[in-house]
């Protein structure tokens, strides 16, 4: 089971970058291998955001729909991602921000995920790290793209 961390600088306040994680509905535009995404529910008080949403992500042939639970703690600038239903068996990623200063900041990310089914996980072992920088460069130049100042 792959686990990654990494602290990247983006260029971009905390507060755009948050913004564009949680836009969850646009992930089918520019998240590599997303087919769709879509916002079911969304509980939202002043110190927390509550999201379950769908994504469906396909290669060629194969194609899997799963539901995550996201978590946005306000306070803490914490967004906590855990599967509900689908092939995944475990999963946990959080983003946290760092702010550097009023254009800038750092992204903590951290992923750990396991398949449920044992064959595929080998081979989505095996090309993990490849898949993990193109999705972490296709956030970023998602924000070159949408964050305007």
């Amino acid at each position: 089971m792959p686990v990654k961390k990494i602290t990247k600088k983006f260029n971009y306040s905390k507060k755009d970058l948050i913004e564009l994680v949680l836009k969850i509905d646009d992930y089918k535009n520019f998240l590599p291998w997303c087919i769709n995404s879509k916002i079911l529910t969304i509980d939202k008080n002043k110190d927390n955001l509550k999201i379950t949403a769908d994504l469906e992500i396909g290669f060629k042939t194969f194609r899997e729909v799963y539901t995550s639970k996201v978590l946005y703690d306000n306070k803490t600038s914490k967004i906590e991602v855990t599967s509900v239903s689908g092939n995944i068996k475990k999963l946990s990623n959080i983003w946290e921000f760092e702010i550097i200063d009023k254009k800038s900041c750092n992204v903590i990310f951290f992923i750990d995920i396991e398949l449920k089914n044992p064959i595929i996980n080998i081979i989505f072992n095996k090309f993990f790290n490849y898949g993990f920088e193109k999705i972490l460069n296709s956030f970023e130049q998602r924000a070159r793209e949408t964050i305007k100042y």
